[in-house]
């Protein structure tokens, strides 16, 4: 008689094969993603720095106080600090909003440009009016890898723009 045996599964060679292209796929593609580890926290930094802007804007406008952005240039690690004022305009007494955002250590603020020129050590602050209006000046980001991007604020509108390169 014939025995009718269905061998069904996979051999241990065939295990070890597959294991092994994996290995040698994963080995291949990280220094690849790693790479780009610190351009996607440039971006990230950037883009956070972004929002807060916006919404020191839209808090500015909804609430007919002065908003503020106050970056520490001197703390390790590098910060900012969203503010509000106690006046339409002028003010002379500043709260803090929220709690401090820390900049990422593989991102540095190289300087930041406000009303009173450029800052590579310090605080820098840009503010924004009631009116939709903010004070002129930028934001010069770095990462460990020497790329470079910059947030400016349009002083007549309160719009920012990020652009590569300063």
């Amino acid at each position: 008689m014939k025995s009718l045996s269905n061998n069904k599964g996979f051999t241990l060679t065939e295990l070890m094969i597959v294991v092994a292209v994996i290995v040698i796929l994963g080995s291949l593609s990280t220094p690849a993603l790693l790479s780009q580890l610190s351009n996607y926290r440039l971006k990230g930094t950037a883009r956070a720095i972004s929002s807060t802007f916006h919404y020191a804007r839209m808090c500015a406008a909804s609430s007919g106080r002065e908003y503020r952005v106050q970056f520490l240039l001197d703390t390790f690690p590098q910060r900012y600090q969203l503010q509000q004022g106690n006046l339409f305009g002028g003010s002379d007494s500043w709260a803090n909003v929220n709690v401090s955002q820390e900049i990422p250590r593989q991102v540095r603020i190289d300087h930041a440009t406000d009303y009173k020129g450029s800052h590579w050590s310090g605080k820098s602050i840009l503010a924004f009016n009631p009116t939709g209006t903010a004070s002129s000046g930028g934001v010069y980001l770095e990462n460990s890898r020497g790329k470079q991007l910059s947030l400016k604020v349009s002083s007549s509108t309160g719009r920012v723009k990020t652009s590569e390169g300063w």
